[in-house]
């Protein structure tokens, strides 16, 4: 997917415009941007970005924020719709965390059968697994080891790598939300992919 060492952010909306010209000096090998939100809201910059950063070369990704509140099959939908199957990009990813988020649907093994419906459709649709963005918090409440097969982004802020719970590490670390690069004026999410692997 990504080679160890590798550097990385994710970016939605909220980020702003982006500078592409100045852009192009930041130390960043891959991007992750927000493609859909639940069932149905769209990022209105993500098709700018992607379009932006694919003419240039970067190499880019796309990625759901889940509503717990929602079906797993709609929000599928309204990701599948908005982000176009291509040869060499990311596989899609999932953000999973308590900010933000709404009351589960169902009981916990209702709403785990809504998560793996979409990434079941995901999977389906890509040809690829998705990943799994996640904090430690949500994953030692909602995920443990069922998704042990799935390639794990885990937020652990700070320099010490994160792992889970039965001691996994992640395949992308988001070590810190306070980052700066050429090209967009505020803080950024800044992500590395471990060197050697992860366990």
């Amino acid at each position: 997917m990504l080679q160890p060492g590798s550097n990385g952010l994710d970016l939605s909306h909220h980020n702003g415009r982006i500078d592409w010209d100045a852009f192009e000096a930041a130390p960043v090998d891959f991007i992750y941007f927000k493609a859909t939100e639940g069932s149905d809201w769209k990022d209105p910059r993500f098709l700018d970005h992607w379009r932006e950063a694919k003419a240039r070369g970067w190499k880019i990704g796309a990625y759901h924020f889940y509503r717990l509140c929602r079906p797993g099959a709609e929000q599928a939908q309204n990701f599948i719709q908005s982000v176009e199957v291509r040869a060499g990009t990311l596989p899609p990813a999932v953000d999973l965390e308590y900010a933000h988020n709404c009351t589960p649907r169902g009981d916990p093994a209702d709403t785990l059968a809504e998560l793996d419906t979409f990434l079941g459709m995901l999977e389906t649709e890509y040809g690829l697994r998705p990943v799994i963005y996640t904090t430690p918090e949500f994953h030692a409440d909602w995920l443990g080891e069922r998704y042990d097969t799935y390639p794990l982004w885990l937020r652990g802020l700070g320099e010490t790598l994160p792992r889970t719970g039965s001691g996994r590490a992640p395949d992308i670390w988001q070590y810190t939300m306070s980052g700066r690069v050429p090209g967009i004026e505020g803080r950024v999410d800044l992500n590395r992919v471990p060197d050697g692997p992860p366990g």
